[in-house]
């Protein structure tokens, strides 16, 4: 989730602006005047601005000249946003710094794809290995449908085989989402050898997906079911940690004491909630708990779900209730049903949509 200040002094531009960004996944700070912008993008340090040209007091272009002159934004990306049209417009946006410059005839998925690319290019870069978690104390909350699509983002992007765990106890489903039949289980992994677990004990239970990822999946058989109390775990997550680039758990509801061992192999920790009272209240339980276990804060991305299209509880209103700030926040995205239901993952199905933009966003937040 990137933070977009955007300055014009039309609210109506405004209102739409503020509701492609944060469709997208983004957090948008409004501003009306081209000065107080100017104040605000230097205390807040926002990882893109959009501007208008004509606005009272300065005009974008100024705005421009004078953001440029301040060492702490002087790379941040600047998007002149005008409706003004002609090659002599855009022609004085960039020899006065900015970094692009789109007519307002633009459309949103336009706008989004070229907000996308310049916080992309800018954005620190994602680690080369790494263990990520994701969690949800509240039921519902869609982090196995994150889980799939993060491990899929990272296995095409970076060109690197992803280990993907389904640690439900039993019945899963991150091989129903991935349109896989999975013909053994992490049970029967870990139940296989009563020696130490090995690289190549692991190998014969993982499938392979042609995404380039490789799920170790959760049992379907009652009798199979997957303790998270069993001790191997941690071994199981270390050797997938020292075998591949990446590794990502989908992990279920509630954790024990015992799993402690095997938190301490994440390198971050996904903590999804939904935008309602309910979720909020199970997300502040679940900091506490994941403190008691021995989380350090600096492991907890905090991940706001919208899984519904509408009735939401604004993102300030969240934060404020949580007292800690937000990784990232996933859009409603009416295609995600629907890749959940035909075994084909958004980020494949339709990577251009806005869950899929936001969710590929937060699958490198995770491991910056």
């Amino acid at each position: 989730m990137a933070n977009i200040l955007v300055i014009d002094d039309d609210k109506s531009i405004l209102r739409l602006l503020e509701f492609t960004i944060r469709r997208a996944g983004h957090n948008m700070i409004p501003c009306t005047d081209s000065v107080q912008g100017l104040a605000q993008a230097e205390a807040q340090k926002p990882d893109l601005i959009v501007a208008d040209v004509m606005m009272p007091n300065m005009t974008g272009y100024e705005f421009c000249r004078q953001a440029r002159s301040k060492s702490s934004l002087e790379d941040t990306p600047i998007i002149i946003f005008s409706a003004r049209f002609q090659p002599v417009d855009k022609q004085t946006a960039l020899e006065a710094g900015a970094t692009d410059y789109l007519p307002k005839t633009t459309s949103p998925d336009q706008l989004i794809r070229r907000i996308n690319e310049l916080v992309a290019h800018t954005a620190k870069p994602a680690a080369t290995r790494g263990v990520v978690g994701l969690f949800s104390l509240r039921g519902g909350s869609g982090v196995t449908s994150l889980a799939v699509n993060i491990a899929i983002v990272l296995a095409r992007g970076h060109g690197k085989p992803t280990a993907l765990v389904d640690l439900a106890r039993l019945g899963g489903h991150a091989a129903l989402m991935l349109g896989v039949r999975p013909t053994s289980n992490i049970a029967q992994a870990l139940a296989s050898t009563q020696a130490e677990l090995t690289p190549e004990v692991i190998k014969p239970y993982l499938m392979s997906h042609n995404s380039g990822v490789y799920l170790l999946a959760s049992s379907h058989v009652y009798g199979q079911e997957l303790l998270l109390t069993d001790g191997r775990l941690a071994q199981l997550v270390a050797i997938l940690k020292a075998g591949f680039a990446f590794t990502v758990l989908d992990t279920p509801c509630f954790w024990e004491p015992d799993f402690a061992p095997t938190l301490q192999q994440f390198d971050k920790i996904g903590l999804v909630l939904t935008p309602d009272m309910p979720s909020i209240q199970s997300t502040v339980i679940a900091l506490r708990s994941l403190a008691q276990l021995g989380v350090t804060e600096d492991k907890i991305a905090l991940v706001v779900n919208q899984i519904m299209p509408q009735g939401a509880l604004p993102l300030e209103t969240i934060q404020k209730a949580i007292k800690r700030p937000l990784a990232a926040s996933i859009p409603y995205d009416p295609d995600m049903v629907k890749a959940i239901n035909s075994g084909q993952p958004l980020v494949l199905s339709n990577p251009d949509s806005g869950g899929a933009t936001a969710i590929a966003g937060l699958a490198n937040t995770l491991l910056s």
